[in-house]
């Protein structure tokens, strides 16, 4: 039986993503495990037209992620939470990081999704299914620690 040793959990700021950290918090602290966070910042696709570059609105979305990297971190000090903010497209990102830093688990929360979105857009739950090679942990949106 694989041991975990080393756990990645995906955040986007949702409250789902909040209780997917901290349910991989409580379960690194249980099994002794390393924990990194991933937030991964979408490339901006905005439309430079209105004024909006699409580099102001990276350089906002790696500012948020820090902030709440940094609040997660702050509310427990007790264990060590590595942590990375990648831009580009989420599935290739946590592939990646995968790659470089070889969890034994991934774990996110699940997002409940309009039909229209999950028709047009598919969800990452549905990709990240068929894409990774480590076991997923879904957190339930309701689920608390």
């Amino acid at each position: 039986m694989q041991m975990i040793h080393k756990i990645l959990v995906g955040i986007d700021g949702s409250d789902s993503a909040l209780n997917a950290a901290n349910y991989a918090i409580k379960l690194a602290k249980e099994i002794e495990a390393e924990l990194e966070i991933i937030y991964v910042i979408r490339f901006s696709t905005v439309n430079i037209d209105v004024g909006v570059l699409p580099v102001k609105i990276e350089k906002y979305e790696k500012e948020r992620a820090v902030e709440l990297v940094g609040k997660i971190k702050k509310q427990h000090p007790e264990i060590k939470i590595s942590d990375i903010e990648p831009i580009g497209l989420p599935i290739s990102e946590i592939n990646k990081a995968i790659e470089n830093w070889k969890p034994d688990l991934f774990i996110i929360g699940h997002h409940t999704h309009h039909f229209l979105e999950h028709l047009y857009m598919g969800s990452i739950e549905k990709k990240l299914l068929s894409n990774l090679q480590i076991p997923l942990v879904i957190v339930p949106e309701d689920y608390k620690c």
